[in-house]
């Protein structure tokens, strides 16, 4: 009886991660291709992107080195944009600006944008649910430690960590007030802590203020 729940689970789990959602892939080299893909992911070993050209179509695998953005449409018409951008991390060592960059590349997704700046967030992976909505998830059996929100200009080709959850609210400022010091006003903003309950898309549109 074990075996046979266990088997089933199998399956299931193997049907929902085997889900082909529309898609428009913007590839590196400037061209496009649309058909039907699995949401990128940042797990290990996945260096492949999986595409159809139809639904049941056959399958083809192609770098994820080669592709750039990939717009997912859901079933329920939502649509969400994948970034694959170099991740930097910021933050403050013994009274010094520390900017680190991540190895490889990953995956994130945007949540939110305005003139000035975007915002994304960055997981171990991505899911869809029933309604169409999309979470960010970071597994039990991973390196993954938590699920990242990051930052980029329009002229960037870096992405920022600037929170996480798990980040202190002093973490957070600090990152914040390296990555904003194009504006030493919004800065003395940060550290005198007036977003201290704000999300990073809030402080993003604030920012935005000072150019739009």
């Amino acid at each position: 009886m074990k075996n046979s729940i266990l088997i089933t689970f199998l399956l299931f789990a193997f049907c929902v991660n085997a889900q082909y959602y529309q898609s428009d892939m913007l590839m590196v080299d400037g061209s496009t291709k649309s058909g039907f893909t699995k949401l990128p992911s940042n797990e290990l070993f996945d260096g492949k992107i999986e595409f159809r050209t139809s639904k049941k179509g056959t399958i083809e695998k192609i770098d994820e080195d080669g592709v750039s953005r990939i717009l997912i449409t859901s079933d329920k018409g939502e649509q969400y944009l994948f970034e694959r951008n170099t991740v930097v991390h910021l933050y403050r060592s013994f009274g010094k600006e520390i900017k680190q960059e991540k190895v490889n590349k990953h995956w994130m997704l945007l949540f939110h944008a305005n003139a000035s700046v975007q915002c994304y967030s960055l997981a171990q992976r991505y899911k869809i649910n029933k309604k169409g909505g999309i979470t960010s998830i970071t597994g039990g059996n991973s390196l993954w430690s938590t699920v990242y929100f990051l930052l980029r200009k329009p002229t960037e080709e870096k992405a920022f960590i600037v929170s996480a959850r798990g980040f202190t609210n002093g973490m957070v400022r600090k990152a914040m007030a390296i990555y904003f010091k194009d504006v030493p006003e919004f800065v003395e903003r940060i550290n005198n802590k007036e977003f201290k309950k704000a999300n990073v898309s809030d402080v993003a549109d604030v920012y935005d203020t000072y150019f739009n």
